[in-house]
């Protein structure tokens, strides 16, 4: 993954899902060694800090305050770990155009019952989607 349209680590160049699993993948992390794995670079570890700074804030990221390593939360690893099975994938995917707006109209309701961390994910989510 490189820096996308000179944004650094902002939402609008990285999805925070795309940190969460190289976070993951790693198991835990210095923030020097994810700038580095997003192809930032050192001169971004202060962008990349205050992101997963934000991350935290919204449960998605834990960091060890002795060691300074970034790992997943409860809640971050199991948004990891879910996966949309296949066929439900295919399901979505096939829908008419027309049909994604009852879609998106249960998403919503569904999203007013979230725990926050998730919901906060879902809205990013969105944000990072239909940027222009």
């Amino acid at each position: 993954m490189n820096r996308q349209n000179g944004r650094g680590a902002s939402l609008y160049a990285f999805r925070d899902l795309d940190l969460m699993h190289k976070i993951s993948a790693e198991g835990t992390l210095r923030t020097e060694e994810l700038a580095d794995s997003l192809g930032l670079g050192g001169g971004h570890n202060g962008h990349v800090g205050s992101r997963l700074a934000w991350m935290r804030r919204y449960g998605m990221v834990r960091r060890d305050p002795r060691s300074g390593l970034w790992g997943l939360s409860p809640g971050g690893e199991r948004v990891v770990e879910a996966r949309l099975r296949a066929a439900a994938l295919d399901e979505l995917q096939a829908l008419p155009e027309e049909a994604m707006v009852a879609t998106m109209a249960s998403v919503v309701s569904r999203y007013r019952l979230l725990d926050a961390m998730t919901a906060a994910m879902l809205r990013r989510e969105f944000m990072f989607g239909t940027q222009r």
